[in-house]
């Protein structure tokens, strides 16, 4: 059974009906591991200057270049409410794109990218409802993945605002 058959399309995860696998770039904040669906990653980079925005949310930390297009930066810890951290040279920003819009993510740092059965993945309203910004969880082993929601990184009110700081 593929993901998407499982959860419908409210992972955000690529369904892999060959082999039931999902292919996962995994990150970390602290120590907890994170993960995105391989199919959202566009590329990993260094962490670069970034151009504030003053007019955004507070997760959004500004605006970089990437190929010639603007893309906001969101900090994944303000967005989880984890203490902040100076970046060293680990950071990285995940370049993502969803629904066609991209996005970079700060996160300490990226570790890997894994193929994970799908029967390891759950949705997280059947572990812990109130994690909204995720899309599921997955168990390697004794290894716990929170596989991000990126429709969720920013709120139904932080989208609109940032939207109007972009083309104003």
């Amino acid at each position: 059974m593929t993901i998407k058959a499982r959860f419908g399309n409210k992972t955000g995860l690529a369904a892999q009906t060959i082999d039931e696998e999902a292919q996962l770039v995994i990150f970390k904040l602290d120590d907890q591991e994170y993960a995105l669906d391989i199919t959202n990653v566009v590329q990993v980079v260094r962490m670069v200057a970034i151009t504030p925005m003053p007019e955004a949310s507070e997760v959004v930390e500004g605006v970089i270049n990437v190929r010639g297009k603007v893309v906001p930066v969101v900090d994944v810890r303000r967005r989880f409410g984890l203490p902040l951290k100076p970046y060293d040279l680990n950071t990285r920003l995940l370049i993502t794109r969803w629904d066609g819009r991209m996005m970079a993510l700060i996160v300490d740092v990226v570790s890997e990218v894994l193929a994970m059965p799908t029967s390891n993945i759950e949705p997280p309203s059947e572990i812990a409802p109130q994690m909204e910004r995720l899309s599921a969880v997955g168990q390697l082993g004794d290894r716990l993945l929170l596989i991000l929601d990126l429709g969720r990184a920013l709120t139904f009110e932080e989208e609109p605002r940032l939207e109007a700081v972009l083309i104003g």
